[in-house]
Order: C-alpha cells, then structure tokens, then sequence
C-alpha cells in the first residue's frame, strides 16, 4: 500500500466534526479526483461532489482548532467550487459536539442553515407489489418523461428543493426509474439505486401537489420499495424532510424507521450576493450602535 493509499485509509478520530464519517465513505470521497482535502496536525476540511453538489466534511482536535484553522482551509477550498456546474455548497450537522460553538464559526463562513433531514430506513423489503387504486398504474420511466419529472420534484419541494443539479446527478445514477400514472397521465415518479452501504435506496420519489391526499404517495413509494426488492435487495434507505409531514408519516405507515438525521446547512455560489448581505450587516450594526447618521 503507497502512503497515499494509506493517508486515504485513515480516518483520524476528531473529537469535533460535521458529521460521523466512517473509513468506507471517507475513503469514497477522497478518491474522487475532483476533491479537495486539506489537512493539518489538528484537523481536516474535506470539499468533494456529493448528489450533484460540492459537500463539505472537517473534523478538528478541538473547537480552539477549529477557530484558528477553518477559515484559512475554507479560503483555500474555496477557490475550487465549481460555479458552473453545482447550485450551492452543502454541510450536515450531526451528532456535532459544543454545537453552540461551532455555529459560529460557520456562519462567519457565509453557511446558513437550511433544513433538517431523516434518514429512514426499511429493514424488510416487500415481497409483494402493492394493490394500486383504480386508475392508477406503475411503469417504467423512458428519457421523454425526465422533464415531466423535475417539474414534480421541484413543485413537491417547493423552498426545499434541492437543486436541479442534485435532479441530474439522482437520474443519471438511477438503476431504475418508475412513473406513477392516473389515467395514462404522470402524476409521480421515483428514482432507486444503491446506498454507499450497499443498501437499496430510493434516491427519491415525488407525486404533483395536485394529485396530494389520495394516498398516491403510499403507492408509489410501496412500488419503489417492492422494485428494490426484485433486484435482491433486502433493506432500503430513503431521506426524507421532516418539514414534508405527510412524506415522514407515509414512511413510517410503511414500517420504516429512523436510521440517523441532522440538519443541512448551505452556502451560496454568489460571492456577490454574499458580500451584499455582509455589508448590510455590517451598516445594520454601524445603526445599531450610533443611531442614524443623516
């Protein structure tokens, strides 16, 4: 083993991270040749492609680490974002320890946070199709129906989109790609592949908000979860927002159960944008302190 594959192998035991990163998805990100590690005696950060955008991962010896050497690294990692292609950089925070501390930090790093996630896992997959309503029918999706599909995925998220480059990156990666139809027209969609931990996993599964409240989505994601099962899968993992009621109640209903969840910070592409809400702060606080200057 060279010392290179060796560096990839370790993965230090930082009593400070974003989020617990285990050897095999460590070592995923970091022989990806488009990403970016910089490492230090006291810490890491990590920037690396993840579902279509650019993620970031660190992990510190400690948050006085973290507070000497984060915004130096980021600086550095920031020169590689990929403006072009992605349509912002993502974080989670789970399980971060001095939580109150770390904010912070972030947040002098333009990170906002987003919303929370769950990740919810199925330990047994059916082994029977469900029983679809009358009218409703499951078929596999062809290249023509893509469009159709980021027009649901979109409405259904609404504010909690993920971006359309996140859309390209699950259809691309799709072993199988299934539209929910009412009468021959596309009402839904779902997208499976295979989780990092060698899980099935609905990459993810929409149903037009017009079409919400008729228990579409249970069928839909009962198809999902039964294709899994056809291709030998016996467990399966989806992540859902809690801020979506209705998608964490139809799981649960259909005997998944939490595995793990965290909260989801983002930060802009737009250096402009960025340095216009810091100078709005900025004279915020210059009023704040010395009333109006007119």
């Amino acid at each position: 083993m060279t010392i290179e594959r060796r560096a990839i192998g370790q993965n230090r035991d930082f009593a400070v991270r974003n989020e617990p990163l285990n050897n095999r998805k460590r070592a995923s990100l970091l022989e990806q040749d488009s990403t970016v590690h910089l490492s230090s005696p006291t810490g890491e950060l990590i920037l690396a492609y993840e579902n279509g955008q650019q993620s970031v991962y660190w992990g510190f010896d400690s948050v006085d680490s973290m507070r000497r050497e984060f915004a130096a690294m980021w600086e550095k990692a920031l020169i590689s974002v990929d403006r072009n292609e992605i349509d912002y950089i993502s974080m989670n925070l789970s399980q971060v320890s001095a939580r109150d501390m770390v904010i912070p930090i972030l947040e002098t790093a333009s990170f906002k946070q987003f919303a929370e996630w769950i990740e919810m896992l199925h330990p047994d997959l059916p082994e029977s199709p469900p029983v679809f309503s009358s009218g409703i029918e499951m078929r596999r999706a062809g290249e023509e129906d893509l469009d159709i599909f980021e027009n649901i995925w979109s409405n259904a998220l609404g504010e909690l989109t993920d971006g359309l480059a996140t859309f390209d990156d699950f259809a691309s990666r799709a072993d199988w790609a299934g539209a929910l139809t009412l009468n021959s027209e596309v009402i839904g969609f779902a997208f499976n592949g295979t989780s990092t931990s060698g899980d099935g996993e609905v990459l993810t599964a929409a149903i037009t908000p017009s079409h919400w409240g008729n228990g579409y989505g249970r069928e839909l994601l009962e198809a999902a979860l039964y294709q899994l099962r056809t291709v030998d899968h016996g467990r399966a993992v989806i992540r859902v927002r809690p801020d979506v009621r209705q998608a964490l109640k139809v799981c649960s209903e259909l005997g998944m159960r939490h595995s793990s969840g965290g909260i989801e910070w983002r930060r802009s592409i737009d250096e402009e944008e960025i340095h216009l809400e810091l100078e709005a702060k900025r004279k915020a606080g210059v009023k704040a302190r010395f009333g109006g200057w007119r």
